[in-house]
């Protein structure tokens, strides 16, 4: 398939776009950027992609086929999700891309770091071989123990619980990296002493703010949330603004509780406390549904053939919710980044423990012995794992018109996409038409991240993704 390169702008928007700081409000899901201010950096040096330079990207393919939003937030999606791709492919061109998009980011930021990016920068050598983006990760980290330093309320009372979970990961992941690579370079940076000092106060923190059974009976009417987290650090009430809690919460917080998963389970995989593992295994409740797709929970709603988001809905009382209750809407991005909480689970060998009180403290009841058992646990926990690329894979564009999750004589999509203008891509997960960047990134970033690895997928996916790139 020929590739194709989105429609130009406008003269008078070709010019490079300004610089401008990277916002919080980017749904929560990148930090902002930050450095020590001790730090010297050196001039960025532009790589010699052989391709021209990036403008800027769209953030969003409407469902009438417009292209919306260029910008550089489209720009540091597209960045992070070439990275993601080129991690399995090792595509040549991909890796241009992504260099492309790189040097943009930098021209426009120099500085330019979060805790996922940096997350991401620790886990492949390819990226950690930028010796910028290196020197941003250990920026961000040293600003994160200066900051805790002077004010630690400002880290651990202010702010979302995916800033909070987020920051945990980020450190573990750092002082991981920090034990490997040891050098006389690490003069002038926080020891590693330091920085698990923050990571563990972070983490603590996250423990503090898990909701047991009662508070979640109790404070919202709603059980569904044992195991679960506040929306914002600082609300006492969980507070989700407009929306309500007793209904929207499970679907609304499932990035914010895997998020919360992951950075449970690598705090107990790096510093062995059990209050991590209870915690962990408390947040882990919820994933262990089944792996099967309910038709009865495709229905002639708004939009019709969608599933109903934010249901009142029945569930086992002793093997946790229905997966789907937290995924928002059976939306590749929501399962693919399930898929990360998953594999750290495994990763870090967290189970469930044998303990009457900790069942009282988090459960109706006793869990069964299928959750209780380590080897039925874990086994439990890779079928699931496997689910998530399996579903990740069948629900990139083209649809396969047998997927049972879309009702397709019903369906408000304006094509399968089954065209080249969507083809490679995904839906957003909220049954709008629209084909979104972030929702795109973080299928990607999931599904890469938790161990997916079908290259020929990731490679149609890139073809999507150079359409939304806007070349000077």
């Amino acid at each position: 398939m020929a590739q194709r390169l989105a429609p130009q702008p406008p003269d008078g928007h070709r010019r490079p776009l300004g610089r401008r700081p990277f916002s919080v409000g980017l749904l929560g899901l990148l930090a902002t950027s930050a450095t020590a201010a001790s730090m010297v950096r050196t001039p960025h040096a532009r790589a010699d992609t052989g391709l021209p330079q990036v403008v800027g990207a769209y953030t969003q393919l409407t469902g009438d086929g417009r292209y919306t939003g260029l910008g550089m937030e489209g720009v540091h999606h597209a960045m992070v999700a070439f990275a993601a791709m080129h991690k399995v492919t090792r595509s040549a061109r991909q890796r241009s891309i992504f260099e492309a998009l790189l040097d943009r980011v930098l021209d426009a930021d120099p500085t330019y770091m979060g805790f996922l990016l940096g997350v991401q920068v620790l886990a492949d050598s390819f990226l950690a071989s930028h010796q910028q983006l290196l020197d941003n990760v250990h920026g961000y980290a040293a600003s994160l123990v200066e900051r805790f330093a002077a004010n630690p309320d400002q880290l651990l009372r202010k702010g979302d619980i995916r800033t909070l979970t987020g920051n945990a990961s980020f450190l573990i992941a750092y002082a991981n990296f920090r034990k490997r690579h040891e050098s006389k370079r690490d003069a002038g940076l926080p020891t590693v002493r330091e920085i698990d000092a923050v990571a563990t106060a972070l983490l603590d923190r996250i423990v503090e703010l898990q909701f047991t059974l009662s508070e979640a009976t109790s404070r919202f009417d709603n059980p569904r949330l044992a195991g679960g987290f506040p929306h914002l650090v600082e609300g006492p009430d969980g507070s989700m603004g407009s929306w309500d809690v007793r209904t929207w919460s499970p679907a609304m917080l499932s990035l914010e509780q895997y998020a919360a998963v992951r950075a449970l389970a690598e705090g107990f995989g790096r510093y062995r406390r059990q209050s991590y593992r209870r915690a962990a295994a408390a947040a882990a409740r919820p994933l262990l549904a089944t792996t099967e797709i309910d038709p009865n929970l495709v229905y002639a709603g708004e939009p019709p053939g969608f599933p109903l988001d934010g249901a009142e809905l029945e569930f086992g009382e002793e093997t946790g919710e229905m997966l789907y209750a937290i995924t928002y809407g059976w939306s590749p991005n929501a399962v693919a980044d399930l898929g990360t909480a998953l594999r750290a689970l495994l990763v870090h060998d967290v189970t469930v423990p044998r303990s009457r009180s900790w069942a009282q403290t988090y459960w109706r009841g006793m869990p069964p012995e299928s959750v209780l058992d380590a080897r039925s646990f874990r086994a439990g926990l890779a079928a699931k794992l496997a689910f998530t690329h399996r579903f990740v894979e069948a629900t990139q564009l083209p649809v396969p018109p047998d997927f049972p999750w879309i009702d397709l004589p019903r369906a408000t999509y304006p094509g399968t996409g089954d065209d080249d203008l969507r083809r490679g891509g995904w839906y957003d997960g909220s049954g709008r038409g629209a084909m979104s960047a972030v929702y795109s990134r973080i299928a990607l970033n999931g599904y890469v991240a938790s161990g997916g690895s079908n290259a020929r997928m990731l490679l149609r996916a890139g073809r999507w993704w150079e359409s939304m790139i806007v070349w000077a």
